[in-house]
């Protein structure tokens, strides 16, 4: 729930239940406004203590009345993508980036990638070992370089187990909305 067009047009439907989903928009309005530094941290607190009571849109519409949709001077921008102007870095110089934006979607490729490059690293390490063991003779780098050896079978195992169930995941159609778990009898439907 934004204002403007359709800050007006939820609050047309005042007098309707608002869900869960419309609770939350609403306080990603307010956490955005905080960031822009339209709400002070006490502000945020209570208006977010506030949608969470609200029951209807009229009570929502009210919490986010005086915040515009958008800032002045700046375009829209469409959902899913980052609200950063044109021309300006997503991270201003100086500060360390937090990641904050939205990770990348996890594909059996990478995650295979990522186990193949995380036991590469062990396994130089385990010849490292290996070798200075035997230059040095001393056996507790060998020791090491077995315990380098097993973190290089584990990360790829687990990389191809992830991978192979991410891909199996992926070939499953998510259950109807409503329907129970699998295996489970439906409870939503009730008995004439």
């Amino acid at each position: 729930m934004t204002t403007g067009p359709d800050g007006r047009a939820a609050a047309a439907r005042g007098p309707l239940r608002a869900a869960h989903a419309d609770r939350e928009q609403v306080i990603a309005v307010l956490k955005a406004a905080f960031v822009q530094g339209r709400l002070t941290k006490d502000e945020l607190e209570a208006r977010a203590g506030q949608t969470f009571a609200a029951k209807t849109y009229a009570e929502l519409a009210t919490l986010t009345a005086d915040i515009p949709a958008v800032p002045v001077g700046l375009p829209a921008v469409p959902a899913g993508l980052p609200a950063v102007p044109a021309g300006l870095p997503a991270v201003p110089a100086g500060l360390p980036d937090t990641g904050s934006a939205a990770p990348r979607p996890t594909t059996p490729t990478r995650t295979l990638g990522l186990a193949a490059r995380r036991s590469g690293v062990f396994l130089i390490v385990g010849v490292a070992l290996t070798e200075g063991a035997f230059l040095t003779q001393n056996p507790f780098l060998l020791v090491l370089a077995v315990y380098a050896f097993i973190a290089v079978s584990g990360f790829l195992g687990y990389g191809i187990i992830d991978a192979c169930q991410q891909r199996r995941s992926r070939h499953q159609r998510p259950p109807a909305p409503g329907s129970a778990w699998p295996g489970t009898p439906d409870r939503s439907a009730r008995p004439g």
